[in-house]
């Protein structure tokens, strides 16, 4: 007798550097009463992924989860899935990265829990054609993707009851379409809903298989999960329903279904994620005509419309935020120096290889409702890793300093790079200014800030979009707004916040119309293309930029020179020529892990980095981080005005709508009568401390 075979595939993961009382959380909530709920189901066989941060925590914090696995394990209950060990998107990856983290993440799960993985979880489900020969060459036969994938190729649903196989060069494995509609159905329709289409499947006959293969988190931690899955015992219930139906409906796993069944044909998959990912990448004016072409399709066409409508792909990401790009272009850069200090180096190699794969951790690359980008301590835990990499390589290659030069950011406009002993410095020649300012010895970017850009959910903020707060939807069809007002805060920046930039305005000009973007620059500087040239003797370093530019229809010069004139000292002698009257300000975006506890300090006046002020005639002031044990002290050569306001993004998570503190804009402002030449300088020392 046929019977419907049923993977049902549980992924788990928290991102590197997230808060130890958030896993904790997750935890309770639902890495360990999922764990009991099955224990009590001794029929049933699932799939169960932990990404390796994640895996690793439970191992040193909740031994018994572990114990619960391996005994499951045992029992042959559950297969386990490998993956990149940090969660990385794998195809945007080096090669050597790609397979390494694979096979040392199924190293790392047959020490942990007994069990050599033959399958692997793509993380965010991201697939590139190629995928297949380094997933082969890692050792992986196979690895679950959305059904969408298959879908774009022209396969209908009743063609993805079972698995495929595809290639490159040669290269095999097996692909099995995860169900977008049970996505959608587990946890959120009812038992009997799910049981019902289940049964609708089976009726089709000739042993069909379903894989339902999504995020563990959604049993427990998403929005009122917790008390639909485990207080209302959704999950209990659905658990038992699928035992009671064991005349027709049988759960296994893709081991066992591709050790008794064939695949289904050849299949070649483009470029893609899931569909919501393609939504999530597009520009958000395009994202919103997106969402209304595809309600409106659906009423033509009905499901099929997910298919015959795409959005962008992953990679679209590092175009739309340039400080992901930034992330991903320097961590390529970092890699090359890791490998070539790995070799040969033992133990001190492969610490430093764990430092960069825990760089390469997916969820600070990409914004979405899931996607970390706007989340500070994620992206800085990106920075933190990468630095200490590429300090432990520096070591171990014993090289002390370096100045790259090229379009590292693959932007189309000449970039250096250079590294010291204590300091790296990015610089551009769009906008003549700094985009990476990082101490290794904090293992800290202090330019690490994102500038607030308009997203398509802005635009439903206003209308106050609200889920009813009795029923248990997807985190997809849930807008929650966390705070009453929080649409006065959607000010959106016309430049990227990168640092040391030129601005240009009028007497007239308040800090309040430069911190709601509503100044208007005079000059054509702050995205100007820049000469920027570079100089090394011995251990010090120069970068010049250079720029004749337009302001109040005036030409003026400006010529600026940043200089290491200690070990950890920074020296940026300006040299301005022509005509102006008005207010010249270079800018500075600094964020010290997305703190906003970090003092500004000036005279005896002490504030908190978040706050907005003004101070008159300043010729020194710090900022000072007790937990990154750092202070930065500024000093003039004649008296600024200090304008300081924070930076805050209005951000969507899977909580709801939010307002984040993503740094401090400071502005070094000096009332200007230009005729000629003005020469003038500020300093940038780092030192300990951080009171």
């Amino acid at each position: 007798m046929s019977k419907l075979h049923l993977i049902l595939a549980f992924h788990n993961h928290q991102p590197v550097g997230n808060f130890d009382h958030v896993l904790e959380d997750c935890y309770r909530k639902s890495y360990l009463p999922f764990l009991e709920t099955l224990l009590d189901h001794p029929a049933l066989k699932i799939v169960l992924h932990y990404s390796g941060h994640l895996l690793a925590w439970m191992q040193e914090r909740h031994p018994e989860a572990i114990d619960i696995i391996r005994t499951l394990v045992e029992k042959g209950r559950i297969e386990i899935l490998s993956g990149g060990l940090y969660e990385p998107i794998l195809p945007v990856l080096p090669e050597k990265d790609r397979v390494l983290q694979v096979s040392e993440m199924s190293k790392f799960v047959r020490k942990s829990l007994g069990y050599t993985p033959k399958g692997m979880w793509l993380a965010e489900r991201v697939w590139e054609p190629q995928m297949p020969r380094f997933i082969a060459k890692a050792g992986m036969a196979y690895a679950p993707i959305d059904d969408y994938h298959f879908k774009l190729t022209g396969l209908e649903d009743d063609q993805l009851l079972g698995y495929y196989l595809t290639e490159d060069e040669g290269s095999e494995i097996c692909v099995f379409p995860g169900s977008e509609k049970l996505r959608y159905y587990i946890p959120y329709r009812t038992v009997d809903d799910n049981l019902s289409y289940l049964r609708e499947v089976a009726d089709r006959g000739g042993d069909p298989l379903l894989t339902m293969a999504d995020d563990g988190e959604k049993f427990g931690v998403w929005p009122k999960t917790y008390k639909h899955c485990y207080e209302d015992r959704w999950l209990d219930r659905f658990f038992t329903a699928i035992e009671r139906s064991a005349e027709w409906l049988e759960t296994t796993t893709f081991s066992e279904y591709c050790g008794k069944f064939r695949p289904l044909g050849r299949v070649y998959l483009p470029t893609a994620s899931y569909r919501e990912m393609g939504e999530w990448a597009l520009p958000p004016e395009q994202g919103l005509e997106y969402e209304r072409l595809l309600e409106e399709m659906k009423r033509i066409a009905g499901e099929r419309s997910k298919q015959l409508l795409r959005g962008g792909i992953w990679r679209s990401f590092m175009v739309k935020y340039p400080e992901s790009n930034h992330i991903h272009k320097r961590m390529l850069m970092i890699s090359r120096k890791a490998h070539a200090a790995a070799r040969g180096s033992g133990r001190k190699g492969r610490e430093v290889l764990a430092e960069l794969w825990k760089g390469q951790c997916n969820d600070a690359y990409w914004h979405g409702i899931f996607g970390g980008l706007y989340l500070p301590h994620l992206r800085s835990s990106l920075y933190r890793h990468l630095l200490r990499a590429e300090a432990m390589s520096s070591d171990l290659l014993k090289k002390r300093i370096s100045v790259e030069r090229g379009d590292f950011d693959c932007d189309g406009y000449g970039d250096v790079v250079v590294n010291t002993k204590h300091l790296a410095v990015a610089a551009t020649e769009k906008g003549g200014g700094l985009t990476e300012l990082s101490l290794y010895g904090q293992a800290v970017n202090i330019l690490d800030i994102i500038s607030r850009r308009p997203e398509a959910y802005h635009s439903k903020i206003a209308g106050g979009a609200h889920a009813d707060p009795g029923e248990t939807v997807t985190i997809h069809d849930r807008l929650t707004v966390k705070e009453s007002g929080i649409s006065d805060y959607l000010v959106f920046d016309a430049y990227r916040r990168a640092s040391l930039l030129d601005r240009f305005f009028s007497h007239e000009t308040r800090i309040e119309d430069v911190a709601r973007s509503e100044a208007r620059e005079l000059g054509d500087f702050v995205e100007g293309i820049y000469r920027l040239d570079s100089s090394q003797k011995g251990e010090c370093f120069s970068l010049s930029f250079s720029k004749e530019g337009i302001v109040r229809q005036n030409r003026v010069g400006i010529e600026k020179t940043l200089r290491l004139t200690g070990p950890k000292e920074l020296r940026v002698d300006y040299l301005l020529s022509g005509a102006f009257s008005g207010l010249f300000g270079v800018e500075m975006n600094i964020s010290l892990l997305g703190s906003p506890h970090t003092l500004i300090k000036r005279g005896g006046r002490t504030l908190t980095i978040r706050s907005s002020a003004v101070h008159e005639n300043v010729r020194e002031f710090s900022i000072g981080d007790k937990h990154l044990g750092l202070v930065i002290h500024f000093t003039f050569d004649e008296g600024v005005c200090l304008w300081h306001y924070p930076v805050e993004t209005v951000s969507l998570s899977e909580q709801g709508v939010e307002r984040l503190y993503q740094g401090t804009s400071f502005l070094f402002i000096r009332n200007m009568e230009l005729q000629g030449r003005k020469k003038m300088w500020f300093t940038m020392n780092f030192g300990g401390e951080g009171r």
